[in-house]
């Protein structure tokens, strides 16, 4: 029976019904309340649930006829509502309704008809003293009144699960609310069966009943695929089914099972209810059975078939057969099994398999099968001398080396067993079967198995291992202490993980033993089922150790960090020496070391991690495991990372020395991952090295954020530093500039290359899961929380980047403000005894030559073109607006025009060289804008008309900011009416 009726079958059983009592009650309930005429069980009232189930009583009886019309099926309700609100879409789901025969429609007003759930019946409860609660007077007629509803159609099929046969075929057929819940077409419906006469629940209810008789259908989960059907029936059934309808195969099953579940039943039903109700009589059954079979096989066989058959509980006597079929299928099993352990104390092999043959019939053999578990010496109060020094030798295990001296001696007793069955047990199977038992008890803790004893005294050996510094006696002292309570730990871990790998091994070569092989899934499940009461502790400590191992590299980092800072400070004084080595750095070089440094490390990535080599998987799916190569080679060390700065912001190694500690663990919980599908330590595993990949993902994290934190701190601190020089004196002004302009190109210099040094951590990670988490967890699923963790891990880069080139831009542009700042009235408004140069003035040209510096960086350091499009952008528009304001400060006369152009001519060069197409056209527009200041009044409208009409302002400045340029003319106040008169075009 499935897990669901055993479960309902518990519930009902333990009430204070018994389960004869039960099915009566329950099918006189049926038939009555489908006519109305019944009592219900489960009333529910129209102000709560009734808080304890009573009798209560129909107030009327009504005709089945009525049933159906006030329960199956919905009715009609006529309504009135505002025809304005028809008319804005409301009701749309209502149709308007006839007004024959009905009262006039008011003005304004729409008759409308909508569907109405299915009428609902009420009833009163006959004694009011067994109302639960004290209630107020006024409420207490409200609680007697008992609303009842429909029973779901998935509740009247659960309902007919449960009922005899005979019983439920007649409830199907006479009661109209079970016939429509059930059939399509009604019970008398001819050459029709299947999905073609049953409706969803019906055909539900047949595989139900099949599934009462042993049967098992289930969706095994495949990776990457749907979930396949897959169906297992006993071998006896399967035998009588090849017999009936010819079908023998799963798929054959299956396919009748989906489609026509009833006629399976029927055929099992009607070939097997003859010889079961004749057990419910005193004499005259087993005769009946061996009158139909030929020979001792067949009668066997037979009786399997009516032990499976009996599970259903299918007639009202089932009880009483059932008791009397056990006991005669137990009498007749004893008989055969007394005959083969005679023959096997005698050692007749040839009787012991005309026993077999009779015995493989009936409980698949399994009498037989432990007759010879259960002789065998070793599990014996008092094992013989080759068998006790086996026993013994459990006793001295205490790593994978002592242990495989053990596994040895296993297998030499699997083999040895494996030649009793092969010469005492007739069939294949039933060999296979009974090596697949004695296996099964060597890991048994039930019968102390050999294999679970070695196990347990290496488990108590290695947790007691002494630590370097506690007592401990002097040969332990010198052989098994370990320097600390980590390294305990990892020895644990890794011989228990080494221990898996060698019994798996031992699966493997079971699986080719001759003459009898144990099959390979079948090995490994005894195997994992030896682990099943360690694994929480296993994986709890895996957990554990890895995140104890990141939080002390952490620390030390931490650590390292502070020391630096506090040298770094310690040599502000040699400040001339860090400027001039800043003036001597070439940023692209740069760029090309960091890039060269990039891709070795990638190389180097990719070696430790075996990635070329070992991605191949084994026969089963699962991942071979790796061993890293990473004590034998030399950690990747800083050539060019940190050389100006005196230290990286993050580390490399350490993320490299996190990603190969994480394998490492997932290394050994993947042994355990590749456990059959339905054993509960397989899911552990799993959730596990999902655990241990997201400790990694949040380790790199806590190593990346801060450093992000800690430059954008130091970006905010430039940021201040430039406000504050902006409003210093100009004695200390060029001093002060110089100094914050080198402090903000060695932060710029150090935030490019932590830029650059998380793209290659976050290139790791992705290098790792792709190549090796991608056997265990599925990319593509967004609801796995490695992949949420990973998503999380880029938006917080992402995040960080953002900010701190939000920084570095406002510094740039509180710098170059205040450069432009300097800029002299007397530029823009020279005398006119002064000669034009014609070329850019002193803070443009400082300008230009802060911003090429700045921005050189940015362009080299930056590796993603698109992220350096965007951000040069963002300075240029910035840049525009600085120039915008500024040309606003000053009265500007013709000469001082031509000067204006010299200057944004080399504004509009550095933007040439640096920003995009559409980022130059306001750069082009204020240059265009600036002829303004050298044409003579009268053509000065004419000019802006032409400006207008070519769009140049278009989507680069507001009409209301071109006429606060031109009104920065000198002699505006005096052109003004030439200038604004009827202006059709600002």
């Amino acid at each position: 029976m499935t897990d669901d009726n055993d479960g309902a079958e518990s519930i009902l059983a333990g009430g204070w019904l018994s389960p004869r009592t039960l099915l009566h009650k329950t099918t006189k309930f049926v038939l009555n309340a489908a006519h109305g005429k019944t009592r219900s069980l489960i009333p529910t009232s129209d102000i709560g649930t009734v808080a304890e189930t009573g009798v209560v009583d129909w107030i009327e009886d009504v005709e089945d006829d009525d049933i159906a019309a006030g329960m199956g099926e919905e009715a009609e309700q006529t309504i009135m509502v505002p025809e304005r609100d028809v008319l804005m879409g409301q009701w749309s789901e209502c149709a308007v309704a006839s007004g024959e025969g009905r009262s006039p429609t008011p003005p304004g007003m729409m008759r409308l008809s909508r569907s109405v759930p299915p009428r609902r019946r009420t009833a009163y409860n006959k004694d009011p003293q067994q109302r639960v609660g004290a209630m107020e007077p006024k409420r207490r007629a409200q609680r007697g009144r008992t609303v009842f509803t429909m029973l779901p159609v998935r509740v009247v099929g659960r309902i007919m699960e449960f009922l005899p046969v005979d019983t439920m075929l007649l409830v199907a057929n006479i009661c109209r609310i079970v016939r429509r819940a059930v059939y399509l077409h009604g019970p008398n419906a001819q050459g029709m069966a299947g999905d073609q006469a049953y409706t969803s629940v019906g055909l539900h209810m047949w595989r139900v009943r099949v599934q009462q008789m042993g049967w098992r259908m289930w969706r095994e989960r495949q990776r990457g695929r749907e979930r396949r059907l897959r169906v297992q029936a006993p071998q006896s059934h399967v035998v009588l089914l090849e017999n009936i309808c010819g079908v023998k195969d799963e798929a054959g099953i299956l396919e009748l099972l989906t489609t026509e579940p009833d006629l399976v039943f029927k055929a099992l039903y009607d070939n097997m209810i003859g010889d079961y109700t004749a057990f419910s009589k005193l004499n005259g059954c087993v005769p009946r059975v061996v009158q139909n079979a030929n020979g001792a096989a067949a009668v066997a066989e037979r009786l399997d078939q009516l032990l499976w058959f009996a599970r259903g509980r299918f007639t009202c006597s089932s009880d009483v057969t059932n008791m009397r079929l056990v006991s005669a299928a137990d009498r007749f099993e004893a008989e055969y099994q007394a005959q083969f352990k005679h023959a096997f104390m005698q050692g007749d092999c040839e009787r012991m398999q005309g026993c077999a043959r009779v015995l493989e019939h009936i409980r698949n053999g399994r009498s037989c099968i432990r007759i010879l578990v259960d002789a065998h010496p070793l599990f014996s109060s008092a094992p013989p001398a080759p068998y006790a020094d086996v026993l013994a030798s459990t006793e001295c295990v205490t790593d994978a080396h002592t242990f495989g001296a053990v596994l040895s001696e296993l297998d030499n007793l699997i083999a040895e067993h494996a030649r009793v069955v092969h010469a005492g047990l007739p069939s294949q199977v039933l060999r296979q079967s009974a090596l697949y038992c004695f296996v099964q008890d060597l890991f048994d803790a039930k019968r102390s198995g050999v294999a679970l004893r070695a196990l347990q005294n290496m488990y108590a050996h290695l947790r007691s291992m002494p630590v370097a510094g506690q007592d401990a006696s002097g040969e332990q002292q010198r052989r098994d202490v370990v320097p600390d309570e980590a390294t305990k730990d990892i020895v644990y871990l890794s011989t228990v993980a080494s221990i898996v790998s060698l019994l798996l091994e031992a699966a493997d070569k079971w699986s080719h033993m001759e003459p009898v092989s144990l099959p390979r899934g079948l090995g490994r499940r005894c195997v994992f089922s030896a682990f099943e009461d360690v694994i929480d502790e296993y994986v709890q400590l895996e957990r554990r150790v890895i995140e104890r191992a990141y939080e002390g590299e952490l620390s030390q980092w931490t650590l390292k960090v502070r020391n630096d800072s506090m040298r770094d400070t310690a040599l502000e004084s040699n400040a001339s020496h860090k400027d001039e080595s800043l003036r001597l750095v070439n940023f692209r070089l740069r760029q090309q070391q960091m890039e060269e440094y990039k891709d070795r490390v990638l190389l180097l990535v990719q070696d430790k991690l075996q990635i070329s080599m070992d991605t191949e998987t084994a026969g089963d799916g699962t991942r071979r495991r790796r061993r890293s190569s990473a004590s034998q080679k030399e950690m990747p060390r800083r050539t060019v990372v940190g050389d100006v700065l005196g230290h990286a912001p993050v580390s490399i190694d350490l993320c490299l020395n996190m990603v190969l500690t994480n394998r490492d663990t997932i290394d050994r919980l993947a042994v355990f991952a590749s456990a059959p599908q339905d054993m509960r330590l397989r899911d552990q595993a799993q959730d596990a090295i999902e655990s241990v990949f997201c400790v990694l993902l949040r380790g790199i994290g806590n190593h990346v954020r801060p450093a992000y934190a800690r430059v954008v701190a130091e970006l905010k601190d430039l940021e201040h530093s430039v406000m504050a020089t902006m409003q210093t004196d100009q004695s200390a002004l060029a001093q002060l500039e110089q100094q914050t302009r080198s402090s903000f190109i060695r932060a710029e210099l150090r935030f490019f290359e932590l830029i650059h040094l998380c793209d290659l951590c976050v290139q790791i990670l992705e290098i790792y899961f792709k190549s090796f988490m991608t056997a265990f967890i599925d990319e593509h699923d967004f609801l796995n929380t490695c992949n949420q963790e990973r998503k999380a891990l880029e938006r917080a880069v992402d995040d960080s980047v953002a900010v701190g080139m939000d920084c570095v831009i406002e510094i740039i542009m509180r710098q170059t403000q205040h450069i432009v700042d300097t800029q002299m009235s007397a530029d823009y408004s020279p005398d006119s005894n002064v000669s034009l140069t014609l070329t850019p003035t002193v803070a443009c040209t400082r300008a230009v030559q802060f911003l090429g510096e700045s921005t050189v960086i940015l362009q080299s350091m930056t590796g993603h073109r698109q992220m350096r499009t965007v951000f040069l952008g963002e300075i240029g528009v910035r840049l525009f607006y600085v120039l915008l304001e500024h040309i606003k400060r000053f009265r500007i006369t013709e000469p001082g025009g031509f000067q204006l152009i010299a200057d944004l001519n080399l504004y509009y060069d550095w933007a040439a060289e640096h920003v995009d197409p559409e980022t130059l056209r306001y750069f082009t527009a204020l240059k265009d804008l600036a002829n303004c200041f050298i044409l003579a009044p009268r053509d000065l409208r004419g000019f802006l008309q032409d400006q207008y009409s070519r769009r140049t302002f278009d989507g680069v400045m507001r009409s209301e900011e071109v006429y606060d340029v031109v009104a920065c003319r000198s002699d505006y106040r005096n052109i003004r009416t030439q200038v604004e008169g009827h202006c059709d075009f600002m």
